[in-house]
């Protein structure tokens, strides 16, 4: 092993006073990650050969025990290191694997935090734009808060009682099994990630015991009476019932597309004269080819022209100034909003309340209703899982698929 670990200024980064970081420069097999110690002194009060602090420096009033800190960071630095070597974990892990781990320790254990490791998904996540992703993450991270007041929860901690645990607390408070399903999988998730990167042990692995329950989502579908009362219920232009309607319908007629991808549509996912729109499903990555039939041409010329820039927006949630990083806050919003419209239209039919996401179900049901085969479009779009149904969809010419988006749509 080829370490060396030592505590210096960085004189690449004086500050405003004159005085540089203090930091601890770690090399291994001649690569080099710096790791801050936290504060920051003038070269006159830092001794190179000795890398300690000058007994002259006002920085603190006992300097003795300053410096026994320093030492004691640096010493913990080569211990994470040298154990990472010992356990044969570091040949799998990059210098800022490394770099996260030592920051990421907790006073010499050599654990790594799990909600310093789950922030550090979430921000990865939203610096690669995929604000949608780190939201979930960001669902997990407060439900353990709430349920772990301490912020010192490590990897080894998350065992079978602590899952059950987390389960109880769940079910006292009324929670329904689809909202802890998401909320175990995406811990998984991070479980695994960090068995990769060497930060919690496979052989401590909580999910080999405890098993996840599915929780079923209950799925609304508007019967054919229900759905014509919808389409033909008589609401006054440009008032905000009428506006939900046109975006209930916008998703219906674009195979039950959901609100994320609808709200991210913009004019350049419109090909020719307003024939097809093609996209690709932020959840799955598939891609998608859509006829524009003559209703759902209607509603999108409603809201963008055909001459308008090919970054503007379809639909009217997202403004083409709008900062990527709230994307996903306006988008959650605006459905709110939206399904409360949608309920109050519901109760004027006198029919249980729908929401954006019925739009999906209705035309994945209708389509069973008329014949379709199962094969083209299931009932609820079909499979356990979306991706397998959305297969189905891709095995298909485009062609075929606009036929039977007729028989479904047809007034």
């Amino acid at each position: 092993m080829a370490l060396t670990t030592k505590a210096l200024l960085n004189t690449s980064r004086q500050k405003n006073d004159g005085s540089f970081p203090l930091i601890i420069r770690v090399t291994y097999n001649r690569k080099i990650i710096n790791i801050p110690v936290g504060i920051s002194l003038k070269e006159k009060e830092w001794d190179h050969r000795n890398q300690c602090i000058k007994s002259s420096s006002s920085i603190a009033d006992n300097i003795t025990r300053l410096n026994n800190k320093i030492r004691s960071k640096v010493a913990k630095v080569y211990d994470v290191i040298a154990k990472l070597e010992e356990d044969g974990k570091i040949n799998r892990l990059s210098m800022k694997d490394i770099k996260g781990l030592i920051e990421s320790t907790g006073k010499g254990t050599g654990e790594v935090y799990v909600f310093d490791f789950i922030q550090s998904i979430i921000d990865d996540l939203r610096k690669a734009k995929k604000n949608g992703n780190a939201e979930v993450y960001s669902g997990l991270l407060k439900k353990l808060k709430k349920f772990h007041t301490s912020d010192r929860l490590t990897f080894n901690e998350i065992n079978y009682t602590f899952l059950k645990k987390l389960e109880v607390a769940h079910y006292s408070k009324e929670n329904q099994t689809g909202g802890l399903s998401v909320y175990l999988r995406t811990l998984r998730s991070v479980y695994n990630r960090a068995i990769k990167a060497g930060y919690a042990s496979l052989e401590s692995y909580p999910f080999k015991d405890y098993k996840i329950k599915n929780g079923d989502p209950e799925r609304r579908a508007l019967s054919e009476k229900e759905f014509s009362s919808f389409r033909n219920l008589e609401l006054v232009p440009q008032t905000p019932l009428f506006e939900a309607r046109k975006l209930f319908m916008a998703s219906f007629y674009m195979r039950g597309m959901n609100w994320m991808d609808m709200c991210m549509l913009k004019k350049s996912n419109i090909v020719g004269d307003f024939e097809r729109i093609q996209y690709v499903r932020s959840k799955t990555g598939k891609r998608f080819s859509i006829k524009i039939n003559d209703q759902l041409k209607e509603i999108l010329l409603s809201y963008v022209s055909p001459d308008c820039d090919k970054d503007e927006f379809l639909f009217p949630v997202l403004k083409k100034g709008d900062s990527p990083l709230k994307y996903h806050e306006t988008i959650k919003n605006k459905r709110k909003r939206l399904n409360k419209r949608l309920k109050e239209i519901a109760e004027l039919l006198n029919i249980d309340s729908i929401t954006i996401y019925t739009a999906r179900h209705t035309y994945a049901t209708m389509g069973k209703r008329r014949g379709v085969p199962t094969a083209i479009i299931q009932e609820s779009l079909g499979h356990k899982t979306e991706a397998i149904t959305q297969t189905y969809l891709d095995s298909f010419e485009n062609e075929v698929v606009d036929g039977y988006d007729e028989l479904i749509m047809e007034n």
